[in-house]
């Protein structure tokens, strides 16, 4: 999806760095960042736009879609590392 903000640029809090809107548009492959609404929402009316342009299933899959919390996100990553030493 091309839109008129793709090159817009944010600090994105779970990269720890900055980003273009064009990647929070896929970042979860083919579905927006789960926190893209909420990192966008003072720059442009993104969850319209996101109407707008998702499909309905994909719509419904985004909306189901729910970030990690940071410590279930690290306990993840530590169980992952004890399994693979």
């Amino acid at each position: 999806m091309k839109t008129p903000h793709d090159h817009k640029i944010t600090r994105c809090p779970k990269l720890g760095d900055e980003m273009t809107f064009a990647y929070c548009l896929r970042e979860a492959g083919d579905l927006p960042c789960a926190r893209i609404i909420f990192c966008w929402q003072a720059a442009f009316d993104v969850a319209s736009l996101l109407e707008e342009n998702l499909t309905q299933e994909e719509q419904k899959r985004f909306a189901d879609a729910q970030p990690k919390e940071k410590v279930v996100s690290l306990i993840e990553i530590l169980e992952k590392a004890k399994r693979q030493t």
